[in-house]
């Protein structure tokens, strides 16, 4: 569970990269290549953030003993 805590660390704010980076090429006018694949930078990202928010952090872990 440590080893996913740790991962939380890293995964979660790429994942809200790339939520912003998802949203930002659906609503860019220059490039239609972004514009095709905004939607799926968004989902993953989207998915991603919901994953590794259900995981506690690595203080919580270290104070309450393992879950």
């Amino acid at each position: 569970m440590k080893f996913l805590a740790r991962l939380k660390k890293i995964m979660e704010p790429l994942s809200i990269v790339l939520i912003i980076f998802g949203i930002f090429s659906l609503c860019q006018p220059f490039t239609y290549f972004l514009y095709h694949y905004g939607f799926a930078f968004l989902g993953i990202g989207t998915g991603l953030y919901i994953l590794f928010s259900h995981i506690p952090p690595l203080e919580e872990l270290n104070q309450g003993g393992e879950v």
